[in-house]
């Protein structure tokens, strides 16, 4: 049987043969209010992720919480942010680490950084960051840094430190 993703109403072959017009025109008629914006909104919490992409969604409304993914990104050395592994990623540094980004327009992240002692942050060259200047990473305490990108352009934004 097909995958239903709207909430049509599927006629049974042989079961519906006095129903299929009413049943027909109500699935074009849920179908033209989807397509022109007046109809029902669609119930995302139907859907999987696994080989759907939305796209040209001007607004969602969601009833209940949100949930995001927490990444572990890694301790040191060379770390990647990509969204594709959570819009939240974790860093708690054992030694000095270097940030890449696999981010695309319109991505953004949330990274924590904790235990940063002695140890440094090399971020990418090309980054903008908000003021101009790169955070100076608290040493003792878990530092907060936004990032995403624009047209290709990475930006950052150092939130704070919380303890």
């Amino acid at each position: 049987m097909a995958t239903q993703y709207y909430t049509f109403n599927l006629p049974s072959v042989g079961g519906d043969s006095d129903a299929w017009g009413t049943l027909l025109n109500s699935n074009w008629t849920s179908l033209d209010g989807i397509l022109n914006g007046t109809g029902t909104h669609i119930n995302l919490d139907t859907y999987t992720a696994d080989g759907m992409t939305l796209t040209g969604i001007a607004s969602a409304g969601f009833a209940g919480d949100i949930s995001e993914a927490v990444y572990d990104a890694g301790t040191s050395g060379a770390i990647d942010i990509d969204a594709a592994n959570g819009t939240i990623q974790t860093i708690d540094m054992t030694g000095d680490v270097t940030i890449t980004s696999s981010l695309t327009t319109g991505q953004f992240i949330t990274l924590r950084i904790t235990s940063v002692g002695s140890s440094t942050v090399a971020w990418p060259v090309t980054m903008e960051w908000l003021f101009g200047l790169e955070p100076a990473l608290n040493s003792t305490e878990t530092n907060w840094v936004g990032v995403w990108n624009v047209g290709g352009t990475l930006y950052g934004s150092y939130t704070g430190y919380s303890s």
